[in-house]
């Protein structure tokens, strides 16, 4: 890997494989056509909260992603009990309006980083729609007035809700993948009137968003990814087309589309196997010994500073284990038995974590004849995968960065080291002729598009990331934990 630091503009031009125009708008989750590419754009190598800012302001609590249209950018937040989608001014950050929502009840997170402004709104210019899993789905006009909404049950869920509304001409569509009745809706985007619903009896909690797989006027199709299936669906009558079986369990990543091929890539801790989950549990540097983390009994004794013979979450090192204490917490005695530490080292579940392709065209179970490639290492857990100048890009927990050929799945280099650890929730992207990467601890690493890893720039924050940037033009707004920034040189 070469590191470099460079304060030049971009402004090659890149030829994508999707040969994208340049983008006036980014109207939805991942952008225009679910594709985070602004191949024209030009962004500086270094920024920061002191350099190369053109506005900053202050945002409410939520991880919603940015999205823009003509001379206004859009974002849900929350506040206490109130839910709000709010506009601002691309010229100077200023506030244009914000309209609120106060939902019956509250979503019962155990994630400490679950929050009820996670999906993205979608607009095309005529309405914004949002959804907010303690409410609902709404539309409202550009000036934030009502037109209608959809109201939901409250579902329980560790991890809150993740899925965003897509939208088609005149139809929006929205997955719930919940621990109740899961279905996929369509409705009529001007009156919200239901066009039609599809169960989805097979599906638990999930938290993709679906993408659209369009050919001509021949066959126009949803995809859906969740609970061990990759599954697509008629974009008019609802009624599944083809699936593939056996990917991961618990689905955060969307898949995206590029002509007749599709990508999609899923990581969840039931998938791993059971000699390797715990290794998941903890951060790097934890320093607990390997027979510890194969026996819940040695592990209580190593890290039990109060000898109770439990685990207090202030005694487990920083992981997943310890974000999931109220989950394994069984007995809800705020500590961690042994028994209760064991029931998570049992058998992994149907499906694999895995990376892999899709060729257009089958029915039925395509599992075998459609499915052209798998990889296995490095899948991303919640940031989904970027196709760019013919190379797809996929980013794992750690800050480990894969590279490989979209025809072949073949790496141009696979889980290499950005330099920071942690989650990685930010899809990355194209700009220029680099990409862009946001990890969930502040830092914004601007990486070359070479065949092997060179790291241009690491630029903090100090504030944790959990949206995906949008990128409009020259400029480049990006959300962190407390403000919305917008970045672009002179």
């Amino acid at each position: 890997m070469r590191i470099r630091s460079s304060l030049g503009l971009v402004c090659c031009l890149v030829i994508l494989t999707c040969s994208l125009a340049v983008a006036a708008d980014w109207p939805q989750f991942l952008g225009p056509n679910a594709t985070p590419v602004a191949a024209s754009s030009s962004i500086p190598d270094s920024f920061g909260p002191e350099e190369n800012i053109r506005w900053s302001v202050d945002v409410p609590s939520g991880s919603s992603s940015p999205i823009v249209w003509k001379k206004r950018l859009y974002l849900t937040g929350v506040a206490d009990d109130a839910l709000w989608i709010l506009a601002y001014n691309l010229k100077d950050g200023s506030q244009a309006w914000k309209t609120e929502f106060t939902p019956a009840g509250k979503e019962q997170f155990l994630h400490r980083d679950a929050t009820p402004a996670a999906p993205t709104p979608v607009t095309d210019g005529k309405r914004i729609y949002a959804y907010f899993g303690a409410y609902g789905l709404i539309a409202l006009d550009m000036k934030g007035k009502l037109l209608w909404e959809k109201t939901f049950p409250i579902e329980a869920n560790m991890f809150g809700t993740g899925t965003s509304p897509v939208l088609d001409g005149d139809t929006i569509y929205l997955v719930r993948d919940v621990s109740g009745a899961s279905a996929i809706h369509a409705f009529d985007a001007a009156t919200g009137e239901e066009r039609w619903t599809t169960p989805r009896p097979d599906a638990g909690p999930n938290f993709s968003t679906p993408v659209l797989w369009k050919h001509g006027k021949k066959r126009k199709e949803l995809v859906v990814a969740g609970s061990g299936t990759l599954k697509s669906y008629d974009l008019v009558s609802g009624r599944p087309i083809w699936w593939v079986q056996g990917v991961t369990i618990l689905v955060c990543p969307s898949p995206i589309v590029s002509g007749d091929h599709l990508y999609f890539g899923g990581w969840s801790t039931p998938n791993v196997p059971n000699d390797e989950r715990m290794l998941t549990g903890f951060e790097e540097g934890h320093g607990i010994p390997q027979d510890a983390l194969l026996d819940a009994a040695l592990l209580v004794k190593h890290l039990d500073r109060n000898d109770d013979a439990a685990l207090q979450a202030e005694e487990i090192p920083p992981g997943r284990l310890v974000e999931a204490f109220i989950f394994v917490d069984g007995n809800a005695d705020g500590a961690l038995a042994a028994e209760e530490i064991a029931g998570l080292l049992g058998p992994a579940a149907p499906g694999e974590n895995v990376m892999l392709s899709v060729r257009h065209g089958g029915t039925g179970d395509v599992t075998e004849s459609h499915v052209q490639w798998r990889r296995t290492k490095g899948v991303p857990y919640v940031a989904s995968p970027l196709l760019y100048n013919d190379r797809l890009y996929y980013v794992k927990k750690g800050g480990l960065l894969s590279a490989v050929d979209p025809k072949s799945g073949e790496p141009f280099f696979e889980m290499a080291r950005l330099g920071e650890g942690g989650e990685y929730y930010a899809t990355p992207v194209g700009v220029g002729d680099r990409i862009v990467i946001a990890s969930a601890r502040g830092t914004v690493f601007v990486i070359g598009t070479g065949d092997e890893l060179e790291v241009l720039s690491e630029n903090k924050f100090g504030e944790s990331i959990a949206a995906t940037p949008a990128v409009v033009g020259d400029t480049m707004y990006l959300r962190t934990e407390e403000h919305l920034w917008a970045i672009g040189g002179e």
